[in-house]
């Protein structure tokens, strides 16, 4: 009997979806990527494009849109096989589950090193509101300035590394942990994803 109007027979199903991860594709737009951000390629905003799987927003333009609509406008848009969407798809979950992994990770980490940051900056106001004359005063600023560095140069490896790099930077222990970031003080930055250099001195929080 013949198939209803309209109807394909399984095996040549084919599945909308995009040749590329929505990640993938706003770079490919020349959306930086910053983190779990990317800045606009629109309208220039650093870090302004919230992303999911497959929805993007610019929060200061609105320039928004989906996987699928992007893919059309960069011309990278095709129709898949079911067999090879089933499999995009498991790739895509697998990816994904080592992503959120890594993600919060990177966001337990992140909170550990702005609570330090936070209470170094406390204690070099207070040693300065105590003044020169404080036994210890120059103590304590001798272990924030001491400190400090390598609290922001972890911030900034964490914020502007790849995912590839930051795996076994997190895996690793304090010791090597330290002993990247001593590098990345040496060399005053490090590069982002995007091969830019990243000036520690211009890093505010």
């Amino acid at each position: 009997m013949a198939p209803p109007m309209g109807a394909q027979r399984p095996d040549t199903v084919r599945a909308v979806q995009p040749q590329c991860d929505l990640p993938a594709l706003l770079e490919v737009t020349g959306a930086r990527p910053r983190g779990n951000r990317h800045d606009c390629p629109k309208c220039g905003g650093r870090r302004t494009v919230a992303h999911t799987d497959e929805l993007f927003f610019c929060h200061k333009c609105q320039w928004r849109g989906n996987a699928v609509t992007l893919a059309k406008e960069l011309g990278v848009y095709r129709r898949l096989p079911s067999a090879e969407y089933r499999e995009l798809c498991q790739n895509r979950e697998r990816a994904d589950r080592v992503a959120r992994e890594l993600y919060e990770r990177i966001k337990a980490r992140r909170f550990e090193l702005l609570n330090d940051l936070e209470t170094l900056n406390r204690l070099e106001l207070r040693a300065h509101e105590a003044g020169p004359e404080h036994a210890a005063t120059w103590h304590a600023l001798a272990l924030v300035y001491r400190a400090r560095p390598g609290v922001l140069a972890e911030l900034v490896v964490l914020e502007n590394s790849r995912a590839a790099d930051l795996v076994p930077f997190l895996s690793a222990g304090p010791e090597e942990r330290r002993r990247a970031t001593d590098g990345a003080i040496l060399r005053g930055g490090l590069y982002d994803q995007a091969d830019s250099f990243v000036d520690l001195s211009c890093i505010q929080y």
